[in-house]
């Protein structure tokens, strides 16, 4: 396979970085065009990362970040449509104590890191220009920039929400396209020093609320609010968050001492694809966006980046080009029938827990206390959300 194959990642969130570094260890030159990595910052957020995808960061060079993540060794799901109660209904855990379900740690973290690994890269390039457009031409994709200048790449991978106008010539079909008509709102809360090591849904009438254990001392809340619930109040200043966290669960947390900013997210389900697919990919949110109800939008984006990582060896050994329509569907195989398999069953759950029947709650109960009992399907279920379907 020839050194001059070239790939342009168009954005600069850490999806594309991700796909930066990971790639930057193959024998292809990477232009990342984007505006200014120094004064880049993402949205404080804390990130869930399965045991597998952890793995994986580590194996290729992300090393440290399993000393700077939390660890999770319990994962409890609690039925909370009548009331909020601490009794879980159905509860994960690791076989032994050296094992972990998942990891959290800090997206600001993980980001800096991968900065830092870049700057070191040597088939790395970063282009601060706008681009004017993109065409085809019989062997590549064309980039002309704003300031005229051309350049033809192999493979064009689109990483970032902002790439929509772009997009619009290559026929972006909505597979599906859905809203929740909720918000989720992430902050953190710092607390009095606990064991901190158990992950928390709590399925709300009005919406799912989820706790992320970061550290001894702090814990990321993510609160999916429905845009009429009276559950709003809550979130409406950090007193009122404050008041309802000590009331409802203090046993939890001895007593919380601050809440962080507020952040808020529309929620809303997409999967997308291109009818015009030639030397062209989706990644992240551009691709797929699901509820944050399993904490599995970020792992889903990294097995698919572990994909493109196992085409791209595939391609090698077979001397196939990087970017053609082999390579493509290859891909595609690889990704879309379990990506869209898999946000469909998020999707699912997110519906078993909104509906809003008494008799169907107690219903929903007792399947959730019979499935806890069952130990084959609860580890199957580990699985999934840990490696992903493979179908």
């Amino acid at each position: 396979m020839p050194n001059s194959q070239k790939i342009c990642i168009i954005g600069s969130g850490l999806t594309a970085l991700t796909i930066a570094y990971l790639l930057s260890k193959f024998r292809l030159q990477i232009d990342i065009v984007e505006q200014d990595l120094n004064k880049k910052k993402i949205k404080p957020t804390k990130l869930a990362l399965s045991k597998h995808s952890l793995d994986q960061l580590c194996f290729y060079g992300l090393k440290d970040i399993k000393k700077k993540s939390n660890i999770v060794k319990n994962i409890y799901l609690h039925d909370s449509y009548s009331s909020i109660s601490l009794k879980q209904d159905l509860h994960f855990s690791v076989s032994n104590k050296n094992e972990a379900l998942a990891y959290i740690i800090d997206g600001n973290t993980l980001f800096s890191d991968i900065i830092k690994k870049l700057k070191s890269s040597k088939n790395i390039n970063i282009i601060k220009k706008e681009i004017s457009s993109i065409n085809d031409n019989k062997f590549f994709k064309e980039i002309i920039f704003k300031d005229l200048k051309k350049e033809n790449y192999n493979l064009i991978i689109f990483a970032s929400v902002h790439n929509l106008l772009f997009l619009s010539k290559f026929k972006l079909r909505k597979v599906a396209d859905k809203s929740y008509n909720e918000h989720a709102y992430v902050f953190n809360l710092h607390h009095k020093k606990i064991i901190n090591n158990s992950a928390r849904q709590f399925f709300l009438k009005d919406g799912p609320l989820a706790f992320l254990p970061v550290s001894s001392t702090e814990t990321s809340v993510i609160w999916s609010i429905k845009n009429n619930s009276m559950n709003r109040k809550y979130v409406a200043s950090k007193k009122c968050l404050s008041e309802f966290f000590n009331t409802h669960f203090k046993e939890l947390f001895n007593e919380i001492i601050s809440i962080s900013e507020i952040n808020k997210f529309n929620l809303n389900y997409t999967f997308n694809e291109l009818k015009d697919s030639k030397r062209t990919l989706l990644f992240g949110e551009i691709a797929n966006k699901i509820h944050p109800i399993a904490g599995q939008g970020w792992n889903m984006t990294l097995r698919d980046i572990f994909s493109l990582i196992k085409v791209i060896k595939y391609s090698e050994n077979l001397g196939i080009e990087i970017g053609n329509d082999i390579f493509i569907k290859k891909y595609l195989e690889e990704t879309n029938l379990n990506n869209y398999t898999f946000a469909t069953l998020i999707d699912g759950i997110r519906k078993v827990f909104d509906i809003k029947l008494d008799s169907y709650a107690t219903i929903r109960k007792n399947v959730l206390s019979h499935l806890d009992k069952n130990l084959f399907l609860k580890k199957n279920f580990i699985n999934i959300a840990n490696k992903g379907l493979f179908i």
